[in-house]
């Protein structure tokens, strides 16, 4: 019992912390304000977060997204700035794109972890970066603030367009999911595979759902074949 909850806690742990590309420039500056959960004023200037999307003032998650920014880098703390290749300089605000870390601490995946949605990465139709996968698992495995579906979804529909009741994800079996639950759903690419699809049986699965309700909730969309 000791070993599995450790394991468990190390995995959270890994889960928000981060390893730089040696080939991402980063730029130590110090923190004067956030601005919501996912904006930040700094003395280089304001900084909008990759890869997440937090609830916008005034809405049901807002105002949690932004005291846990502030717990997280309070003002006046150094904070380091990731700056990829992959993804442009500053957004249509004029706001710089990065990554923000504190010491070993992803700030995106931190917020993502306890409720924000990863979003605005090439599953958008923006530019991938780097840690776009691990964001779209931390996200499929965690419930939003509030209970809203991710806004990047592409469905206008209140529930997902497949039907069924949606239930959280299950963890796979090894190579393999439970019975109850065969739908495998593979991270990295953020699709799922239903038993006899071309790819079912290679395919190594992150989650498992039960019903294709289920998948579409947690953001993984179908497999063509």
């Amino acid at each position: 019992m000791r070993k599995t909850l450790l394991a468990v806690a190390l995995a959270v742990i890994a889960s928000v912390l981060v390893v730089t590309p040696a080939a991402e420039a980063v730029q130590p500056v110090r923190v004067i304000r956030w601005v919501d959960g996912d904006t930040v004023d700094t003395t280089r200037g304001t900084v909008r977060l990759i890869g997440v999307d937090t609830p916008e003032r005034g809405k049901c998650g807002s105002a949690a997204a932004t005291r846990l920014a502030r717990a997280s880098a309070p003002a006046g703390t150094v904070i380091e700035l990731g700056n990829p290749t992959s993804v442009r300089h500053k957004d249509h605000y004029g706001r710089l794109l990065r990554y923000v870390n504190r010491g070993a601490r992803d700030l995106s995946a931190t917020q993502i972890y306890h409720g924000a949605w990863a979003r605005y990465d090439s599953l958008d139709g923006y530019q991938h970066h780097p840690r776009q996968a691990k964001y779209r698992r931390l996200d499929a495995a965690h419930r939003n603030y509030c209970g809203h579906q991710n806004p990047g979804k592409t469905s206008t529909a209140s529930k997902p367009a497949s039907g069924g009741a949606v239930s959280a994800p299950v963890t796979p079996r090894g190579h393999n999911c439970p019975s109850f639950a065969p739908i495998k759903g593979n991270a990295p690419s953020m699709i799922y595979h239903r038993p006899g699809q071309a790819y079912y049986n290679i395919t190594t699965p992150e989650d498992c759902f039960r019903n294709a309700a289920s998948a579409e909730a947690a953001g993984y969309r179908a497999a063509k074949n």
